[in-house]
C-alpha cells in the first residue's frame, strides 16, 4: 500500500470516528436542552422539526399560561460531527446557541433591546443608555422604557447574565427574543424568570 492510499484510509477513518462521536455530542445537547425547556415550561403542546441533520432542532410549545401563550426555540450547534466544517465554523465565528421566542398574550407596549456589545439595527429608537446588572454592562435601546426595565428585571434575575447575548421586545412579531450561548441551565433559568415574571 504506498503512501497516497494510507494517508486516505487514516482520513477516512478518522473523518468516520469524528461524524460518530460528534453526532452523539449533538444529539446530547439537542436532548438536554429539550429537557430543560419543557422543564421550565410544562407546556400542553410540543412539537419539533430537525434542521440540517444533526445541527439543530426548532422546539414550539403551547403553554397554558396567564400571562405567555406559547414560546418557541431554535437550537443551532455546531457540525460537531464534520471533519472538515467544523474547524471552518470555528473560524467563521459560529457557536453553539439558543435563540428564543416568548409570545405573550398581550400586546407588548414598544421596542426595546437589550445586549452585551454594540446594538446594530436599531437607529430609531428614542432612547439609549447603560446600566450594569451583576458586573456585566448591558446596552439599551428601546422606545418603550416599560419594556426595557421589564426585561432588564429578567436579566437581573438570571444568575449569570452574560450567558444572555441578546434580549428584545419585538413588536413586529409580538414576541420577547432571546439568543443565549449554551450553558449549564441558562436556558431554564431564562424562561423560569420569564413564567414567574409579569409585566
Amino acid at each position: 500500500m504506498n503512501a497516497g492510499v494510507a494517508l486516505l484510509v487514516v482520513l477516512g477513518l478518522v473523518a468516520s470516528l469524528q461524524y460518530w462521536r460528534g453526532r452523539r455530542l449533538n444529539l446530547t445537547l439537542i436532548r438536554e436542552l429539550v429537557r430543560q425547556m419543557e422543564e421550565a415550561l410544562q407546556p400542553v403542546n410540543k412539537n419539533y422539526t430537525w434542521i440540517g441533520g444533526y445541527v439543530g432542532v426548532v422546539a414550539e410549545y403551547d403553554l397554558k399560561h396567564e400571562v405567555y401563550e406559547k414560546v418557541k426555540g431554535t437550537i443551532s450547534l455546531l457540525p460537531h460531527h464534520s471533519l472538515l466544517y467544523f474547524p471552518i465554523s470555528l473560524l467563521l465565528g459560529r457557536r453553539d446557541r439558543v435563540y428564543i421566542l416568548i409570545y405573550p398574550k398581550r400586546k407588548l407596549k414598544g421596542k426595546a433591546h437589550i445586549t452585551r456589545g454594540k446594538i446594530k439595527g436599531i437607529s430609531q429608537a428614542s432612547f439609549k443608555d447603560t446600566v450594569r446588572v451583576k458586573g456585566v454592562v448591558l446596552q439599551r435601546s428601546y422606545n418603550s422604557k416599560e419594556e426595557a426595565e421589564f426585561m432588564t428585571k429578567i436579566i437581573s434575575r438570571v444568575k449569570d447574565p452574560s450567558s444572555l447575548e441578546d434580549l428584545a421586545a419585538n413588536v413586529e412579531e409580538n414576541a420577547y427574543y432571546a439568543r443565549l450561548r449554551i450553558g449549564r441551565g441558562d436556558i431554564s433559568e431564562l424562561l423560569r424568570c420569564f413564567i414567574a415574571t409579569v409585566n
